[in-house]
């Protein structure tokens, strides 16, 4: 009889992302793999940048309809701050409710921090992405946020689409 365990406790995710990075980060400088490593190519991984940058652009320039096909049916996020997990729906009424509150990203920038193949099919991509969005309804008046991912990157159907992200916004000086 084969079990499966579902675990969805956000920490025991992170947990296991920081787990299989520091496994990963040990195997190569010790430099003993006796199995072939997963690889990402460059076109993949220039395919996931894009991607990840372009998020908060596809709802400002595209619109909800395009925003919602970026992430996979199954698509969890994690806000580090507030411990809160949500389902895709949760999240995606979350986004559509800022969105229609006249809010709209207008610049976003990306730097890549790093990439672990998960399997042929899954990427583990760390990053950081700066936002920069139009007032709206925003009563606090930031303009700018500074956010670092973890996130997961699925190919689906030859396009890579985004199936888990755990977020922080960096602390303001």
């Amino acid at each position: 009889m084969k079990q499966t365990i579902r675990c969805y406790n956000p920490r025991i995710i992170v947990s296991s992302f920081l787990i299989l990075f520091l496994s990963g980060y040990s195997r190569t400088l010790s430099q003993e793999t006796t199995q072939p490593e997963l690889q990402i190519t460059e076109s993949d991984k220039k395919a996931i940048e894009n991607l990840a940058r372009d998020v908060p652009m596809i709802l400002s320039n595209d619109g909800w309809e395009a925003y919602t096909k970026v992430f996979t049916n199954d698509y969890k996020n994690w806000s580090m701050i507030g411990d809160k997990f949500r389902e895709r729906k949760e999240y995606l009424g979350l986004v559509k409710d800022w969105y229609d509150k006249g809010n709209r990203a207008t610049a976003s920038t990306l730097q890549s921090i790093g990439f672990i193949p998960l399997d042929s099919s899954n990427v583990l991509y760390l990053y950081a992405l700066r936002e920069e969005f139009n007032a709206g309804s925003n009563s606090s008046k930031d303009r700018a946020r500074d956010i670092r991912f973890v996130a997961i990157y699925r190919k689906v159907e030859g396009k890579w689409k985004n199936s888990f992200t755990a977020f922080m916004d960096m602390p303001k000086p």
